[in-house]
């Protein structure tokens, strides 16, 4: 089978990884022909169209393009525009359409705008669209979209697209039922619930003590982690209220955050005592590192109406770490947590319940085999390939 994918990330430098590259990874060794349109979203605007092999891949890199000068809302949303515009020249120049079987996207569809309505005037007959963050819906409600016109505008285009595929992959059952009562699923489209996806293979084993020196750590405290981007939306006054609640408490609980982002300023000010921030390093540094603490830490979003799995979730099981989260009640993901005995779930703006469950799940026993279990159950990337060719 030949595939053509469209996303927003795709890194193909030594030593990192992302779901889309696990996926396509998994779909050559299991025998089909992937292509890939990186709509490379947070890359300057360049001279894009190039085009490189990596691991059986070609992947074919476009730039965004927006329009400065006249405030936030009219950068964003012609960021969507014209880079999904630049998109679609693109990929008539670079890709012989009507050769593929099978065309993948992720929402936000209008990233992927005019390749939607090409894919299916190609004549691709199965055209799949992951949703993991159900827009714009979940962009308002996190503050990224205003209410109005920008999200009535927003939202109409989006069920436009989500029209033109055949498949809708939502990550959790509770966002399949969100879409079926809060967007309108054609006859004969089908919505089926696929949650995120990871390499299930452990990374190697390496000595606690030397990588906790390597890293500036200390050697004989417990750590409760956080790795990735630092922006909106993770939950980091309630991570840091719990790392100021233990620090009143004289807990010897540490409290390390690993990446960039926009908010990396305001966790490296809080950095002493019983924080710690280290930049963003190399996948297999990353994942050496994790096994060296003691419990992962996520947040979601508050007061949202659908939900979302965490990817960094997937690397503390690797790990084999337990998951401190905080969650809405009633949450896929938190039962998913208790389920497999691999976390414990908090309410939101509770520092206190966060702190005593990070403290609890750092000082437990490991999770390692419970971890292996999850993975293997619900989060082989093996699950996402199923669902890609049975769509």
């Amino acid at each position: 089978m030949r595939i053509l994918m469209a996303c927003l990330q795709f890194p193909t430098e030594p030593g990192r990884s992302y779901l889309t590259t696990e996926l396509a990874e998994a779909l050559v060794a299991a025998g089909h022909q992937v292509e890939v349109l990186l709509i490379d979203w947070n890359a300057p605007p360049a001279a894009d169209g190039t085009a490189e092999m990596w691991r059986g891949v070609r992947v074919v890199r476009c730039t965004p393009r927006w329009v400065d000068g006249l405030g936030k809302l009219v950068r964003h949303a012609s960021k969507f525009v014209l880079t999904g515009r630049r998109a679609g020249r693109l990929a008539r120049k670079a890709f012989d359409l009507g050769a593929f079987d099978l065309f993948i996207a992720w929402a936000p569809a209008l990233t992927v705008a005019p390749l939607a309505g090409m894919a299916r005037r190609a004549g691709i007959a199965r055209r799949l669209l992951f949703i993991w963050d159900v827009f714009p819906d979940h962009y308002h409600e996190i503050g990224r979209i205003p209410a109005g016109p920008p999200l009535w505008v927003s939202r109409a285009w989006e069920q436009h697209l989500m029209n033109q595929f055949t498949v809708l992959l939502p990550t959790l059952p509770q966002n399949a039922d969100y879409l079926r009562s809060r967007f309108h699923v054609r006859p004969g489209q089908a919505v089926r619930a696929t949650p995120i996806w990871t390499d299930v293979t452990p990374p190697p084993e390496a000595d606690r003590t030397a990588v906790r020196r390597l890293n500036g750590l200390p050697a004989d405290r417990p750590i409760a982690v956080f790795g990735g981007q630092m922006i909106e939306g993770r939950g980091f006054d309630q991570m840091l209220g719990a790392a100021a609640v233990g620090r009143q408490a004289g807990s010897p609980l540490m409290f390390l955050f690993v990446g960039d982002g926009r908010l990396a300023p305001k966790v490296r000010a809080e950095a002493g005592d019983n924080v710690l921030w280290r930049p963003a390093m190399p996948r297999d540094a990353y994942l050496e590192l994790l096994r060296a603490c003691d419990v992962g830490m996520v947040a979601t979003v508050p007061r949202v109406t659908s939900f979302s799995i965490p990817s960094k979730t997937l690397d503390y099981l690797r790990a084999g770490l337990p998951v401190v989260a905080a969650v809405e009640p009633g949450s896929d993901f938190a039962a998913l947590l208790e389920r497999y005995g691999v976390g414990r779930c908090v309410p939101f703006e509770d520092a206190f319940g966060y702190f005593g469950a990070a403290e609890t799940l750092a000082a437990g026993p490991r999770v390692e085999a419970a971890a292996k279990a999850c993975l293997e159950a619900v989060f082989d990337v093996r699950h996402a390939v199923a669902a890609v060719l049975g769509g």
